[in-house]
């Protein structure tokens, strides 16, 4: 999950801080050329190469039999060797249980794994971290796992990169490249369930008579989006008007994102399932009004931050999007509020609780 955008932030933040503190023998286990990309500046880790698809009967096969005897073995997902391992002590990292969750949503396939394997992560580790007192109670809820063996370190934002920028030339060459429009609603996001942008741009059709000269930018590949939910699809392009106020910016370059989110009227984070939630803390650093669901983990890490509505009725989604379109003081608030929200969130801190936890285990 080293490369995922998700889980591959906190892994590539931990294991940086982990080389960086130069406390521990380290011993890798993944592909080598990924692990290079991001550690290379570092020599205090030694190399596993472990190269098989994640959640997969030969992941379970294989790794066991890749990791040495050590003191402390850290999963950073929720896919855990259910064979025996040569670590006195085990640490997983489950930043959701959304495969749980969304039980109806999965194959057959992955619903037996999920089922197997989220349990056993929770019976076998001696210790679980998660990114939310929501996950907490989430995790208690699905697995049975006892509360006093789960930990809530909160995950940071990388707020050298997520800042306000104002140049106009950065914003101007930005919205060439990306075809932006001069006014728009941000959306930051994939297409899995949880992410709900099918209400979001239900939410949004209602507005295009009210609010003439706002659009919506999605970010991300336009095929992706219709190979993960053709009907949605369908619905954009059966109204022409829709379709002419919706726009898809491709792949965006990460040094370019925060210049999307500065440049945006504001940001829409409608998602019904969040652990954690990078996006909207993302746009608050970067001086973006947000306006997001009101479910899961959103409004404990968003606080007084946000505007909030209900990610299941398009006509309150539409409302928020109104409010925010329209009230320049409501605006100016929550930028401010947004700044101070963001800024709770910091690498070090969680960064520092992690490595504290290892040693604790280490001393057991």
């Amino acid at each position: 999950m080293l490369t995922n955008s998700g889980i591959g932030v906190y892994v590539q933040k931990y294991i940086q801080s982990i080389l960086r503190c130069n406390l521990f023998d380290v011993t890798l286990i993944g592909r080598k050329k990924e692990i290079d990309f991001y550690f290379n500046e570092y020599s205090n880790w030694r190399h596993i190469e472990a190269d098989f698809p994640i959640y997969s009967i030969t992941e379970q096969l294989k790794l066991p039999l890749l990791i040495p005897a050590c003191d402390v073995f850290w999963s950073p997902h929720y896919n855990i060797p259910m064979l025996p391992i040569r670590a006195r002590r085990h640490l997983v990292t489950i930043p959701d249980v959304y495969h749980l969750a969304f039980y109806h949503t999965l194959s057959l396939a992955q619903k037996v794994y999920a089922r197997i394997v989220a349990n056993a992560a929770a019976r076998l580790a001696d210790k679980i971290t998660t990114i939310s007192l929501y996950s907490k109670q989430e995790i208690e809820r699905y697995t049975g796992s006892s509360g006093s063996k789960i930990e809530v370190l909160y995950l940071g934002i990388d707020t050298t990169l997520f800042q306000s920028v104002t140049s106009s030339a950065d914003q101007e060459r930005v919205k060439l490249a990306y075809k932006l429009p001069d006014k728009y609603v941000l959306f930051v996001g994939n297409v899995k369930p949880n992410k709900n942008l099918r209400l979001l741009v239900d939410g949004f059709a209602q507005l295009l008579t009210e609010l003439p000269d706002l659009s919506l930018v999605i970010t991300g590949k336009q095929e992706g989006f219709i190979t993960g939910d053709p009907a949605l699809f369908a619905r954009i392009r059966a109204d022409k008007v829709l379709e002419s106020r919706i726009v898809f910016t491709g792949f965006v370059n990460t040094p370019d994102l925060p210049i999307l989110y500065s440049s945006a009227h504001l940001f829409a984070f409608p998602s019904i399932y969040e652990g954690f939630g990078f996006p909207p803390l993302e746009a608050m650093a970067c001086g973006c009004p947000v306006v997001a669901s009101n479910a899961a983990s959103i409004p404990e890490i968003c606080g007084e931050a946000a505007l909030y509505v209900d990610p299941l009725d398009p006509t309150d989604i539409a409302r928020g999007i109104r409010v925010l379109a329209t009230d320049d003081e409501l605006r100016n608030q929550l930028v401010k509020t947004g700044y101070e929200q963001c800024r709770q969130y910091d690498w070090d801190k969680s960064s520092n609780r992690f490595i504290a936890l290892i040693q604790e285990m280490a001393r057991h």
